[in-house]
């Protein structure tokens, strides 16, 4: 049924980008629109606006950090990427940021170990990427639920999840056996408010938070 929802709202999203207006009766075709609009409000309200999540999806939050973690990995290792244009590693660095509940997240001791230099912070380490880049690419390996989403608040589900940051050239890179050992990270899901057009809508996103 939830497939069908998305497939739903894709198919109107689709008709509405690709309708051109109608030069015999454009007020018709302007009705016509604003009706396709109010739909695909209606319909993307359904599957996104939750009021309070159901455990099946708190689960699919938690399947959407381990996602997101591998993502920062992809980001992390663009922006550090010094034969990449610079523009290309800038928008990498924001996009990762962008991951996480906030750019002073605590990094622990993986972020001394992955860079070989004294960062305690997710701003931190995207600076550092930036500036020189990092000796070497990571990749996030056995990615676990190390503790399911539990409320905190009205708007905020927090849980942990395990992980080992693995490197294709750990042994070459030489570095530390701190950055083989497991690290656990806090995830988030948070409910904000979103613009829809003139609308606000209220939706739960996933966020990647301290690591230890």
């Amino acid at each position: 049924m939830k497939r069908k929802n998305h497939l739903f709202v894709l198919l109107l999203i689709y008709l509405i980008c690709s309708a051109k207006s109608c030069t015999d009766d454009e007020n018709a075709a302007k009705l016509n629109e604003k009706q396709l609009i109010s739909a695909a409000k209606d319909s993307i309200k359904q599957v996104i606006q939750v009021d309070f999540p159901s455990d099946q999806l708190l689960r699919a939050y938690e399947a959407t950090a381990k996602q997101k973690l591998t993502d920062f990995a992809d980001y992390l290792n663009i922006a550090s990427d010094t034969s990449m244009d610079a523009g290309f590693r800038q928008q990498a660095s924001k996009m990762a940021g962008k991951l996480f509940i906030s750019r002073e997240v605590g990094l622990g001791k993986w972020g001394r170990s992955y860079s070989g230099t004294n960062i305690h912070t997710l701003d931190q380490l995207l600076k550092e990427c930036l500036s020189g880049g990092l000796p070497s690419q990571f990749r996030p390996d056995k990615m676990e639920i190390e503790t399911l989403m539990k409320q905190v608040n009205d708007s905020t589900f927090r849980g942990n999840l395990s992980f080992y940051p693995a490197s294709d050239n750990s042994v070459k890179m030489n570095i530390s056996s701190a950055s083989s050992s497991r690290m656990v990270m806090d995830i988030y899901a948070l409910k904000k408010v979103k613009s829809f057009g003139k609308e606000k809508v209220a939706v739960w996103n996933v966020f990647l938070g301290d690591i230890d």
